[in-house]
């Protein structure tokens, strides 16, 4: 066969690296939004392509890992190889521009192996990065990636239109929405916040997060019980002359 076929190196199957999902995702957003946040020059320079804010923070550059790992897609059980066949009917007219294409002109068959099938593909945040301050870029990842392979595909051939895929949820999987930006700048300001600073932070961030819906509305009154700054004494001062302080507190038991 004249077209190779990429096997994963250790289970010998077909697989789409996690690196060509990551430069398809990059190469998609760089080329199709705008902005200079998006913004990738691929001329090499003694530190490397540059990449602007957001391209730098979602794929990494020579200097630090991006937020998300974009991991290797391996195939489903039922998958197909296929025989496949790309067969130019005009061969001196494409290798040289002198030769106009001819009725006369021989064909040069190329077999080749495709691959019909379902793949599971995953992304997750990188080590160290918090699950609530990730959580939006792991989102912004699934969006661009999926754009990227409906539109162009990946792997040979996609003018041609191989390597389309559309992306959707793994059977017996629950997606997960994550937390809202609301509640992710309010858990933020709580966990900035120590047991002194209570009495000056928690009168302007009690209406906030009263206008929680009652999920999100749970998981900041735990943040706020985790570090205890409901039970400073000098908040009790404070609630007489606020209302929304004085309902957060009765939520929280003080």
């Amino acid at each position: 066969l004249e077209v190779s076929l990429t096997l994963h190196h250790t289970y010998g199957v077909p697989v789409i690296p996690g690196s060509a999902l990551k430069g398809l995702a990059s190469r998609f957003a760089a080329t199709r939004f705008q902005g200079e946040a998006w913004r990738r020059n691929l001329v090499q320079t003694g530190r490397g392509p540059i990449r602007g804010e957001a391209q730098r923070a979602l794929f990494g550059d020579l200097e630090a890992q991006g937020l998300v790992v974009f991991f290797d897609a391996l195939p489903l059980p039922g998958y197909r190889i296929r025989p496949d066949l790309m067969n130019p009917h005009h061969p001196g007219y494409y290798t040289g521009p002198t030769d106009p294409p001819a009725d006369w002109d021989e064909p040069v068959p190329v077999p080749f192996l495709s691959v019909e099938g379902t793949f599971l593909i995953a992304l997750g945040l990188a080590p160290g990065v918090p699950k609530e301050a990730g959580r939006p870029w792991l989102d912004l990842a699934w969006e661009v990636l999926a754009q990227a392979l409906r539109e162009e595909g990946v792997g040979a051939k996609t003018t041609s239109g191989y390597g389309r895929l559309a992306l959707r949820e793994a059977k017996g999987e629950t997606p997960s929405t994550g937390p809202s930006p609301a509640l992710q700048e309010v858990l933020a300001r709580i966990r900035g916040t120590s047991y002194a600073q209570a009495p000056r932070v928690l009168p302007g961030l009690a209406p906030r997060i009263l206008a929680l819906p009652e999920g999100e509305r749970g998981q900041a009154l735990e943040a706020i019980r985790a570090k205890k700054l409901h039970e400073h004494p000098d908040l009790k001062g404070a609630r007489r002359k606020s209302p929304e302080l004085d309902q957060l507190l009765k939520e929280l038991g003080a």
